[in-house]
This record gives C-alpha cells, structure tokens and sequence, in this order.
C-alpha cells in the first residue's frame, strides 16, 4: 500500500513540475520576444531627400590613379551638387531676367566648379558635363526661387561636411572649406534676404567686389 501511494504521489510531483516549467518557458518566451529589427525609416528619407548625382556613374576599375573610391566619389558628388545649382539659377536668371542675387551666385558656382576641375585634372580624372541644363525644377516666382535657394545652400553646406570625412589629403579639404564657406557666408545669406522679400531687383548688386558673391 505504502509503494503504490509512494509511486502516486512521486508521479503527481512530476507532473506538477513539468507542468510549473512549461509555464515558465512560455513566461520566459513572453517576457523576451524575438529581437526586432531596428528601422531603417530615417536612411530611407535621407536617402530620398539627396540629390540625384547624374555624373556619379564612375568606371572605377579602369582608374589607375591614387585617389580612392571614396576620394573619387566625394569630388563627383561634390562637382555634381555645384553643376545643379548652376543650371538651378541659370534658369531662374533666363525666366525672370537675370534679378539678384542669382546673376551673381550663378558666376560664382560656375567658379566652384571650375576648382574642383582642377582637383580632377590633378588626380587623372575624366571631368563630365554638366548634365542638369533643363532637368532643374522651375519656380513661379524670384521669392519662390529664392527660398528654393535657402533649401539648396543649406543642403550644399552639409554635403561638404560629409565629404570632409572622405579625404585627408590637404588640396582637396581646403577646397571643400572654401566652397563650403561661400555656400554659408555668402550664398545662403543672400538668398535668405531674398526670400524674405527683399532682393528680386536687376543687376549686379549684392556681390562682394566686382564678380558677385564667392
């Protein structure tokens, strides 16, 4: 009688504890889900909200220079962004006659571009065309234009920060500097002014000496 009650009552203690430790294991699986994958939502927007680099399509194999990849890519972004904003306000200036400040600041992206030409003649590199002449958007009016520009220079400025990180070499940071500081110092100010309604006159003024702003 004792064996059968021993037997009974050690077959009634295990099944309890089995069934105590499914309980835990499914608490256990509760309590620590699977991992989730962190979003990718912002790369994705900041993805979408850069600009298309047209003349990026770089044939990488058959360069047999010292630049590397990262070097290459960041002068084609960098020479792209100041083509797109040369026939940005190529177009304003056609549209509405040439009116401040975008008579001037079209000179001096064209200056822009011009030094980082230089930058690929040094390094042995093919320099593109501009490829954005009418494939830039069109505005409605100077003020609009203006405030597309704040957009614009906002965004060349933090370009260069990106690329400052792509490169050691001397040349090409001081480039990257300089062009980063008339985006900011020059440019940016000047359309800001007129976007909040002043500027949108004819002529030359606005500048810094006799070729305009920077």
């Amino acid at each position: 009688m004792r064996v059968i009650l021993t037997t009974g009552l050690f077959a009634l203690l295990m099944f309890a504890t089995a069934a105590c430790g499914t309980a835990i294991s499914n608490n256990a699986s509760a309590a620590s889900p699977e991992p989730v994958e962190k979003s990718t939502e912002t790369a994705t927007k900041e993805e979408q909200q850069a600009p298309e680099c047209k003349i990026c399509g770089f044939d990488f194999a058959k360069y047999k220079g010292e630049l590397t990849k990262a070097e290459i890519e960041g002068l084609l972004l960098a020479l792209n962004d100041e083509y797109m904003a040369t026939a940005t306000y190529e177009q304003v200036n056609r549209e509405f006659g040439d009116p401040r400040p975008f008579v001037n600041i079209v000179r001096a992206e064209m200056r822009h571009a011009d030094r980082l030409k230089t930058l690929f003649t040094k390094y042995g590199l093919a320099i593109p065309d501009n490829p954005w002449a009418g494939k830039v958007p069109t505005y409605k009016s100077v003020a609009e234009a203006c405030k597309a520009g704040v957009e614009g220079e906002i965004a060349n400025r933090d370009l260069y920060t990106k690329l400052f990180k792509t490169t050691e070499r001397q040349d090409i940071l001081d480039t990257y500097r300089a062009l980063q500081r008339a985006s900011e110092e020059n440019h940016l100010p000047a359309f800001q002014r007129c976007g909040g309604g002043g500027g949108g006159g004819r002529g030359p003024g606005m500048g810094r000496g006799p070729r305009g702003n920077g």
